[in-house]
């Protein structure tokens, strides 16, 4: 991620500076952000969102129109909290296991039903040389277990859906 950001930096950078500082400030305030929350068990689903908004800027600047991801959560349930980076790492998760073109953009969708989180998004061709031990969602899984008690859902059909319990 970070070899990714720092090209992305580069190839800006006399392209178009204001956007290449605005990247610079967004990455920094999310290294701030992972630095602070890494000793965190639980943070607020709007600092949770916030994190993800600032990550999704900056995949947004790399893949350009690709990518896109709507976010519409319940503004009741901003206050309740989750296991720091949840989220993010589901986006992640999105982009890493995914190709995307203008043709066959990603799209991504995070989203409240109930008390419960939703992100899904639409699956394409993965990505050549790209092998997964799945690591992220087993370390999701494990810490919704130890930290809320509850499990999430997987499903992986015409879209990949993950169901985070509020």
């Amino acid at each position: 991620f970070l070899f990714n950001s720092l090209n992305t930096i580069s190839s800006r950078i006399y392209k178009d500076e204001e956007k290449a500082e605005v990247f610079i400030r967004r990455l920094a305030k999310m290294y701030d952000f992972t630095l602070k929350s890494y000793h965190q068990k639980l943070i607020t689903l709007q600092e949770e969102v916030n994190f993800v908004k600032a990550y999704i800027y900056l995949i947004q600047t790399r893949f350009q129109n690709k990518v896109s991801c709507l976010i519409t959560i319940d503004d009741d349930l901003l206050a309740t909290r989750i296991p720091p980076l949840t989220l993010q790492m589901l986006v992640e998760n999105a982009v890493k296991h995914n190709q995307m073109s203008i043709d066959k953009p990603l799209f991504i969708s995070i989203k409240s039903i109930d008390s419960i989180i939703v992100v899904e998004n639409n699956i394409t061709q993965p990505p050549k040389n790209i092998t997964s031990f799945n690591i992220g969602l087993k370390n999701i899984e494990a810490r919704y277990l130890l930290l809320v008690n509850k499990a999430i859902s997987i499903t992986k059909e015409e879209k990949f859906i993950v169901k985070l319990p509020l």
